[in-house]
């Protein structure tokens, strides 16, 4: 039995995903629970697959034996997440997946406890913006510096994934959501905010948006108050979603890198800003959660609800190829 499981690996970053871990030569087998595409792609990586639906409880615990990591790359996670992880802390195996919806976060939070009696680590998001959120913001705070806020922003390039528009529109609560006072409440503005993503078109408007990074900076900053924001250049698809490309070709995502803009505000009322130049966001996804797969199957655990910054430090981020980092 192979040490990692990629669950989800037909889909669009699940794709990218495997084909990144097959070209590190790990050891992994892919998952998911359509028997012909997972088939076709074990046969085109060469390695080895397992057919499985998430809810048959007794399948996916035979699926899990021996296995030391879950990468789950299947949304939207609403569907997935929660029979996963549940599965996960039964057998002691590790649960990652790429999620950007906010339900899998607040589950594997009020799992912590659970998880860490079963010596389980639970790392939603351990790719995507939240390594890319928590690997800044972490290096824009200073050692015994006391921030009472931070505003973040992605500014999002290039077309998205039809998966990745699916999960937006059935995951959406239609409303806003921040950290005030260390609780998650309503945005009660919903105005725009500039912010400098260095890339030479100066301060650009970003609106609100609730994004998981409310509920993993809490985890790995403490800071009380956390606004999460967005710059998209391509605004978001219309029409029949289920009618887009899978997502962006290989050109696309090259043309489209991605920037990251933090605000952190101390107590004292210092600011400092900083930016994060990163490869287009499924590139990144791809890239990251499998080296946090890796690390985690190496031994790089810490049991319970975690974040990438909290186990691998804020340095995360910048391991990843074509990421770099500056203090404005």
């Amino acid at each position: 039995m192979a040490d990692l499981i990629i669950y989800g690996a037909t889909g669009y970053t699940g794709g990218l995903i495997a084909s990144y871990a097959k070209s590190l030569g790990l050891n992994f087998t892919i998952a998911g629970r359509s028997e012909n595409k997972v088939k076709d792609l074990a046969f085109t990586l060469d390695v080895p697959f397992l057919i499985f639906n998430v809810d048959d409880r007794h399948i996916v615990d035979s699926a899990l034996k021996g296995a030391k990591v879950l990468l789950n790359c299947s949304g939207p996670f609403l569907h997935t997440a929660k029979h996963l992880i549940d599965a996960c802390i039964r057998k002691g195996v590790h649960y990652l997946d790429i999620s950007a919806e906010l339900y899998s976060y607040l589950l594997a939070e009020t799992r912590d406890e659970e998880a860490k009696k079963a010596g389980v680590m639970l790392m939603p998001g351990a790719g995507g913006s939240v390594a890319m959120f928590g690997s800044l913001a972490g290096r824009a705070i200073q050692p015994g510096q006391q921030i009472k806020s931070i505003d973040i922003a992605m500014a999002v390039a290039g077309p998205m994934s039809r998966g990745s528009a699916v999960s937006a529109s059935e995951t959406s609560t239609g409303g806003t959501l921040q950290r005030f006072a260390g609780e998650l409440v309503n945005l009660k503005s919903v105005d725009l905010i500039p912010f400098d993503f260095d890339n030479g078109k100066g301060p650009v408007d970003s609106f609100p948006v609730t994004l998981p990074d409310l509920v993993t900076l809490w985890k790995s900053t403490g800071v009380p108050n956390i606004r999460t924001f967005v710059h998209a250049s391509g605004g978001f698809p219309t029409g029949e979603l289920a009618l887009l490309p899978d997502g962006p070709t290989l050109e696309e995502r090259e043309r489209s890198p991605y920037q990251v803009s933090v605000v952190a505000t101390a107590e004292d009322g210092t600011v400092t800003r900083a930016v994060l130049h990163t490869v287009n966001g499924y590139t990144f996804t791809a890239c990251a959660s499998v080296e946090a797969a890796r690390r985690v199957v190496s031994g790089e655990v810490r049991a319970g609800f975690q974040t990438p910054a909290s186990v691998f430090g804020a340095g995360f981020a910048e391991t990843i190829d074509g990421s770099t980092l500056k203090f404005l």
